[in-house]
């Protein structure tokens, strides 16, 4: 009898363990992704650079141990979102075309739009909403910098509503 009472609860934990998991995760839908990447087998990078256009842009990478560099095309449908998720590395997308609404957790009630030919970043830490609000595809370039050790599924880590009132994905 106690045996089966166990056997009961540990099947119902892992039910509504299933069911939490779900619920706390935002779906992603409507897109399509290809993805490139490998590890960075020349040489650390360790660069810096400033513009000589008589701008005050500044650029400065540095790199430690085995890292790998991915760039994916995303394709999101009218209507397509890639739910709220994080990256497990620096990320810097450009938008090809269309129009990205994108929200962060932080101020998640706050649309900026990126518009073709515009380029951001994310940080690791940086919980976001990226979707597609337009009646025309968005197409995006994003390019990671990982640890050579993160499994591919990895690029995109799927994350929870942040707050009530934050957009749904």
């Amino acid at each position: 009898m106690l045996r089966r009472t166990g056997l009961i609860l540990i099947a119902l934990a892992a039910v509504l363990g299933a069911l939490v998991g779900n619920a706390l995760g935002t779906p992603a839908s409507g897109f399509t992704v290809e993805t490139a990447r490998g590890p960075l087998v020349d040489r650390p990078l360790d660069f810096s650079m400033e513009f000589e256009n008589g701008d005050t842009a500044e650029v400065e990478v540095k790199t430690k141990g085995p890292i790998e560099i991915a760039y994916q095309r995303i394709k999101i449908d009218p209507g397509g979102t890639l739910g709220w998720h994080s990256h497990p590395g620096p990320t810097i997308v450009t938008v090809l075309s269309g129009t990205l609404s994108f929200y962060h957790a932080e101020h998640c009630t706050e649309e900026i739009e990126y518009q073709s030919g515009e380029s951001f970043s994310n940080l690791p830490h940086e919980i976001h909403l990226a979707r597609n609000e337009g009646t025309t595809d968005v197409v995006l370039y994003a390019s990671y910098f990982v640890r050579k050790t993160t499994p591919p599924v990895a690029l995109r880590i799927d994350q929870p509503l942040p707050a009530p009132g934050c957009p749904a994905p």
